[in-house]
């Protein structure tokens, strides 16, 4: 390969590597306000701005999209219930779904917005 060849080459390269790497980030918030950088993607019902690297941060008036929510549980009934109403078979089982309840359970309490839309 001659000299020629390698500069174009190295041209055709160069101009073409923004195409190939991500010039940008997702500065999201969370739907009670809490702001967070993600390279890649925002996670659901969170709001999404994309931001040049290298730029200021993102400016308050700009368009903004909403990631869609699926999701949004209301607080089980087993809440309430002592031992969280588990009634499994083996004791095993019994011990893992009743974690898990009780975590779901905490969440729930220590989220209970975590759905609505933001102001």
């Amino acid at each position: 390969m001659n000299i020629g060849k390698r500069l174009v080459f190295a041209l055709v390269l160069a101009a073409a590597w923004p195409a190939f790497a991500a010039d940008f980030y997702w500065s999201c918030t969370t739907a009670d306000g809490i702001k967070y950088a993600d390279a890649t993607r925002c996670d659901k019902g969170d709001t999404a701005v994309q931001v040049m690297k290298g730029g200021a941060s993102p400016p308050a008036h700009s368009e903004t999209k909403r990631v869609p929510s699926t999701d949004c549980p209301t607080t089980p009934s087993y809440c309430a219930r002592p031992d969280y109403d588990v009634s499994e078979a083996s004791p095993r089982a019994q011990a893992i779904t009743r974690f898990m309840r009780q975590k779901e359970c905490e969440f729930l309490l220590r989220f209970p917005n975590r759905c609505v839309p933001p102001g």
